[in-house]
């Protein structure tokens, strides 16, 4: 019996998946894209991904792969079985690469039947992604958050009280056709370029950006006395978001923000965000911060390879650490983790090359701490003096940090807010549990046998 599983993918479903349009596809998952000349578009935070939408077909330098939308979804989204790539772009709406760009954007239009039924995605918000139950019943009381006849939960973006554009969260759990993401999610159709989901909370002084509607609850959910800040999705990585959502910022309030906080994902394409935000796109009358979350946090299986490494070498722990978290954020095999161009062996590699890092940064110990301005010009002479500047600066933050205990070492390290909550959740239930416990051995003992076992 031959099932369903089983079955051979046809020519046509193939032919069909690999006709989506590759910018279509990054555009719905908030990859942000940089418009270049006859077709071409570049990846802001892989600026080595180059799609030609005229072909539509990619190529990631930095990689070495390519091809089509398929192996787009496969390499760049993570969707890695063939068959669950197929099935993510027959289920996407999303635009032909034959007429995505001889299409001019059209103005939103709210297309979704509103259910009148929320309990779908209020379960899925809360019980499996955590966020404040009160905050969910509020906002989608206020219009914020919606159901669609699908069940899909629909975080509203909402512009001088217009709705503007929608970012769609499906609500269905889903792995064999969505691969480890398990749920669908999608930017609506015509959505305002350059804006995303947002709310703001009393008289907003401060505005804090997001990677999605559900990183910035979960932020608010674990910061219930949060007041007087805005909160923005940028539904990706987007430096224009962060501009138009500073624009919004003072047209509606009549100020600047004191700040902009950025509360993006604790990984490499994270910190390389904030980092070239704050070296390209600062802006002098208003101060960019982080908010990334457990940016202090060192994961345990690193600790032992750092001290080990530098106590061979005969270097400060904290020279070696501060530098592998700016180089690779203490993720190595992971990517650049800066925003400053500068790649070494713990890039591609794992936690076995510590030792000849560390034997690489010896001859430049000096009795006040590592020369990191002559280490890099040794390592990285093509390097620009700003980037090797910034690279320097952030070294010896990071460790000043870490010299005053400002750390903390743990087995789970969060990767965005809704992780960080998601932890909270665990530990609380975890502290919950042992307090019923408690409580029920003091109920079942008599008096007299607690005094004893006091006594004892």
């Amino acid at each position: 019996m031959v099932t369903n599983k089983q079955k051979r993918l046809s020519k046509a479903t193939i032919d069909q998946a690999n006709h989506v349009s590759i910018v279509a596809i990054a555009e719905a998952n908030g990859i942000a894209l940089v418009h270049q000349s006859n077709g071409y578009w570049r990846g802001v935070e892989h600026d080595s991904l180059v799609i030609n939408d005229k072909k539509n077909l990619f190529r990631w330098n930095s990689r070495d792969v390519g091809g089509g939308a398929l192996d787009f979804v496969q390499h760049y989204l993570g969707i890695s079985s063939f068959r669950e790539a197929v099935a993510y772009l027959s289920h996407a709406d999303l635009e032909k690469a034959d007429t995505i760009t001889r299409k001019v954007r059209e103005p939103f239009q709210y297309g979704f039947k509103n259910s009148p039924d929320f309990s779908q995605a209020a379960k899925y918000l809360t019980t499996v992604r955590k966020l404040d139950p009160q905050i969910v019943d509020l906002l989608h009381r206020k219009g914020f958050i919606q159901q669609d006849e699908h069940g899909n939960a629909i975080f509203v973006w909402s512009k001088k009280d217009k709705i503007v554009g929608a970012t769609v969260q499906g609500t269905k759990i889903d792995h064999e056709h969505l691969g480890k993401r398990g749920t669908f999610k999608q930017i609506a159709k015509n959505s305002q370029e350059n804006f995303g989901f947002n709310l703001s909370l009393g008289k907003p002084e401060r505005l804090l950006m997001f990677e999605a509607p559900i990183d910035a609850l979960s932020y608010w959910s674990l910061h219930r006395g949060l007041n007087d800040v805005t909160l923005m999705s940028m539904d990706g990585l987007k430096p224009n978001t962060v501009k138009q959502g500073l624009i919004y910022f003072c047209e509606k309030n009549g100020h600047a923000p004191s700040e902009i906080a950025f509360g993006v994902d604790n990984d490499a394409s994270g910190h390389v965000f904030y980092d070239q935000m704050r070296s390209e796109h600062a802006l002098a009358s208003v101060p960019y911060t982080s908010l990334i979350p457990a940016d202090q946090a060192i994961p345990h299986e690193c600790l032992a390879p750092v001290v080990s490494a530098a106590k061979q070498a005969a270097i400060p722990t904290v020279a070696l650490m501060a530098y592998a978290k700016v180089v690779v954020n203490l993720q190595p095999g992971q990517g650049m983790a800066n925003g400053y161009h500068y790649q070494d062996a713990l890039t591609k590699g794992s936690l076995e090359a510590l030792p000849d890092v560390a034997n690489q940064i010896k001859p430049y110990l000096q009795a006040n701490g590592v020369d990191w301005q002559a280490f890099f010009k040794q390592q990285a002479p093509d390097l620009a003096t700003v980037d090797r500047n910034n690279l320097v600066t952030r070294i010896g933050e990071v460790a000043q940090r870490y010299q005053r205990g400002d750390f903390q070492v743990v087995h789970d390290v969060p990767k965005d807010w809704n992780d960080r909550l998601q932890i909270h959740d665990r530990v609380k239930r975890k502290v919950l549990t042992l307090e019923q416990k408690v409580a029920t051995t003091e109920r079942d003992i008599e008096p007299r046998q607690h005094d004893q076992a006091l006594e004892r």
